[in-house]
């Protein structure tokens, strides 16, 4: 009984000017399609592009800055703890030289 309501309703408000009726009564149809111009669709897909290009170009930007940033601390830490770039770490003292964390 509820959704004879709620189409009875809803068909009310669509042939009385409301709930999205606008234009679409019969005979009334407007095509949105004729609306626009093929111009204007042009410039918004390049406008489109534009903004593509410009966040790809950021996103390297911040990438290479990420890249940069990580060597830098690399060789601060470096240069803190003298370590050479190649060089391995000493093992960790605890006589046999098995991992810690060994079962």
């Amino acid at each position: 009984m509820k959704v004879m309501t709620l189409a009875a309703l809803l068909m009310q408000m669509t042939s009385s000017g409301g709930a999205g009726s606008e234009g679409k009564r019969a005979g009334n149809h407007v095509d949105v399609a004729d609306e626009s111009h093929p111009r204007a669709v042009k410039e918004d897909i390049n406008q489109l592009k534009g903004e593509i290009t410009s966040l790809k170009e950021q996103f390297r930007l911040a990438r290479e800055r990420q890249r940069l940033a990580a060597e830098e601390k690399q060789r601060q830490e470096e240069a803190r703890y003298g370590v050479t770039p190649k060089a391995t770490p000493a093992p960790a003292a605890g006589g046999s030289g098995a991992p810690a964390h060994a079962r």
